[in-house]
């Protein structure tokens, strides 16, 4: 047995921004589950999240806050996409950092990512 397997006790989905086009020609940006591949969907990955203390700061005059988690994942091919959001418990987190898996032989992901700010725009 794997000493990750008791870890991942959450269920995160990653998701990529896509852009839809409705029938009048309009685009609008949308989110939609990442694909490992055709057929693999990368909903309720099985995942360790921690999160730290949120923080509050003053941004264009206004109240913001956000807060910093570490989320880890079995390792999958591919590679993650900073520009992807996941999701865990009703909350949006923004990948800020995804480092190399040498450290890791390719067993997990280590995630750095925050949210609260704006929720994966």
């Amino acid at each position: 047995m794997s000493t990750l397997a008791p870890r991942l006790r959450h269920a995160i989905t990653f998701e990529e921004q896509i852009e839809v086009r409705d029938s009048e020609g309009v685009v609008s940006v949308s989110w939609a589950p990442v694909y490992l591949d055709s057929e693999t969907p990368l909903i309720d990955v099985p995942a360790e999240v921690l999160t730290g203390p949120g923080r509050e700061f003053l941004q264009s005059g206004q109240m913001q806050s956000d807060v910093a988690a570490r989320i880890t994942c079995r390792w999958f091919p591919g590679g993650i996409n900073s520009s992807w959001r996941i999701l865990w418990d009703g909350r949006i987190f923004n990948i800020k950092g995804v480092p190399d898996t040498d450290s890791t032989g390719r067993r997990e992901w280590r995630i750095k990512a925050t949210a609260g700010i704006n929720d994966g725009q």
